[in-house]
């Protein structure tokens, strides 16, 4: 399949098609859009955007992060990435398989102690990378510990390897690209259009949400993004849209006057809680019978620390509003593997 480049795609801004000019990790930025049957919703009202499928074990957003990166990675020569994230972490499954299909070793630090059975996407990151199993006191300093196993990994890899971290989450400018690229695309006449929609995701570090808001920003659209947050505080959210805004400001010049202010509160970005606000991780009493519920009303999986959260957002939305409301299905079902082995009367 044919690369897609600012040759082929037409752009608001020329911003923009500087932006997309460069070389993608996925052939072309297209994704599935339907509509959520039965007669709750009005089919021309709910959206489910599922980059869900985009990949039959590693799909989502953590993909769309990695769009523009992995081919930067390579062009830089990069031999050993460094990345971290929890045991049923979406990302280091993500990373690491990335990695392998292009000859870079990833050196995964997973947060907490070695399973008695590995499964989900912690089985997917120890097939597909080095392991390497960080006390929940030493994962609490970031910056030490990625000096400390970039070391390690130079030493290993020797004096010819060149070694990089990646934060959690892919937290850098180039993981907001993909996003941007997404965006691009959904704003197309064949997928959702120029008019005028909320789009819905659920926010662990929050990349996703900042990068369609970027997209958005940059393209003009009337559009606004809800990111449902699930692992930190409002201020947190707000701290790192303000960084990762003047970040991308500083790395790619682009932007416009909607989008250069890095204060935190230009973009077109609502920061939303969980419907059933709860510690990350937590699953309450029918999440699971909730998601098994819509699976077999409509086809579409969700798990119940990441999908569940937008899913019920959205359809919130949709209920209470003529607006059209869109949901960005970002994966996360390998996860059920893992919740299965915690909760299994739940199952």
């Amino acid at each position: 399949m044919r690369r897609r480049t600012a040759a082929s795609i037409r752009c608001a801004s020329p911003d923009l098609t500087n932006l997309l000019a460069r070389e993608w990790m996925l052939d072309v930025p297209d994704t599935k859009i339907r509509t959520v049957p039965g007669s709750k919703f009005p089919e021309s009202r709910l959206h489910i955007i599922q980059d869900d499928l985009l990949h039959p074990i590693l799909g989502g957003n953590k993909l769309r992060k990695l769009d523009a990166l992995m081919p930067a990675l390579a062009t830089a020569g990069i031999t050993d990435l460094v990345t971290c994230g929890g045991l049923q972490s979406a990302h280091t499954a993500a990373v690491a398989a990335v990695c392998a299909e292009r000859g870079i070793t990833a050196h995964l630090l997973v947060r907490g102690e070695r399973p008695a059975v590995p499964t989900g996407y912690h089985l997917l990151a120890r097939m597909f990378g080095q392991v390497t199993y960080v006390s929940r006191s030493e994962y609490a300093n970031r910056q030490a510990m990625f000096d400390k196993h970039i070391a390690r990994a130079t030493d290993v890899a020797g004096p010819d390897s060149k070694v990089r971290a990646l934060h959690e989450g892919a937290a850098e400018p180039l993981a907001l690209l993909g996003l941007i690229r997404l965006v691009h695309y959904l704003s197309e006449p064949a997928a959702l259009g120029r008019g005028p929609c909320d789009l819905v995701t659920d926010c662990g570090t929050g990349v996703t949400a900042i990068g369609l808001a970027l997209g958005v920003a940059l393209l003009g659209l009337p559009w606004r993004i809800h990111g449902v947050m699930l692992a930190g505080t409002k201020e947190y959210y707000q701290q790192q849209q303000k960084d990762l805004t003047a970040a991308s400001l500083s790395s790619f010049g682009a932007g416009n006057p909607s989008t250069e202010d890095a204060s935190g509160g230009a973009l077109p970005l609502n920061w939303r809680p969980r419907v059933n606000p709860r510690k990350f991780g937590a699953v309450l009493p029918g999440d699971v019978t909730t998601c098994r519920q819509v699976a077999q009303e409509t086809g579409i999986l969700l798990d119940p620390i990441y999908s569940l959260a937008a899913w019920e957002v959205a359809t919130g939305m949709a209920g209470a509003t003529q607006s059209r409301v869109a949901m960005l299905h970002n994966g996360g079902m390998m996860g059920l593997f893992g919740l299965a082995q915690r909760f299994p009367d739940q199952f």
